[in-house]
């Protein structure tokens, strides 16, 4: 699911998960949030109580963005539409989004597949 607005706004965000909650009526709802102000736990508290404590919020970690799947999306999302399109009003925007959308739910979607080794060690010279 997807939305495009103007802004980027509470009541927005508010707007959007109520459309979630419509979309999916029965279940576990899992939501994945960087720590955005509007992320915030205490916001929701009164929202998932009216839909029945489905949703269970989990947080990535502080300046951890490159552990959030969403962002691979959002990378191949920029690379093949936003990239080298050219739209003349925010509704073609929106709608080569929400293609992209349709078109990933239809053809392309599958779990991600991450996985991280770590760094190297560093010693800064100094003995182990």
């Amino acid at each position: 699911m997807g939305h495009c607005g103007p802004r980027r706004t509470a009541a927005d965000l508010l707007a959007f998960m109520e459309e979630v909650a419509v979309a999916y009526p029965h279940g576990h709802i899992h939501v994945i949030w960087d720590n955005l102000n509007i992320h915030r736990p205490e916001r929701w508290v009164a929202f998932n109580q009216r839909h029945g404590q489905r949703l269970h919020f989990h947080y990535t970690p502080l300046h951890a963005s490159w552990v959030n799947q969403i962002e691979c999306w959002f990378s191949m999302l920029s690379r093949r539409v936003l990239r080298h399109g050219s739209f003349r009003h925010q509704t073609e925007l929106a709608a080569a989004v929400s293609d992209f959308i349709s078109y990933w739910n239809a053809q392309e979607a599958q779990p991600f597949r991450w996985t991280f080794t770590g760094y190297p060690l560093q010693t800064d010279g100094l003995a182990a």
